[in-house]
């Protein structure tokens, strides 16, 4: 299956997340690994867990953004990715800093 099929099903790609919380950097960092994997992207935080095995660019490249603030990261390598679009169904709740 690929990504957009997997987003366009009915699966749960928050993990279980009903309501959009409020997450500091503290409990961030916590989830830095390849099963257990979010990252803040211009103020909202994503739970990319479900996208690992479908990035192009492999796991370690996103293990360079996960458990931290990964915007200025994803402009760089990928500043045309419409990250809200691709990720949308991950979000899981915001960043505050």
């Amino acid at each position: 299956m690929d990504w957009a099929k997997l987003k366009s099903s009915n699966a749960d790609l928050t993990q279980g997340r009903t309501k959009l919380a409020r997450f500091t950097l503290e409990e961030l960092s916590l989830h830095n690994k390849k099963d257990d994997m979010w990252m803040a992207y211009q103020g909202k935080v994503y739970n990319v867990t479900p996208y690992v095995n479908f990035h192009p660019g492999g796991t370690g490249q996103l293990l360079r953004g996960a458990g931290k603030d990964a915007t200025d990261l994803i402009r760089k390598i990928h500043p045309w990715v419409n990250i809200d679009m691709m990720l949308d169904k991950c979000c899981i709740g915001y960043f505050t800093k």
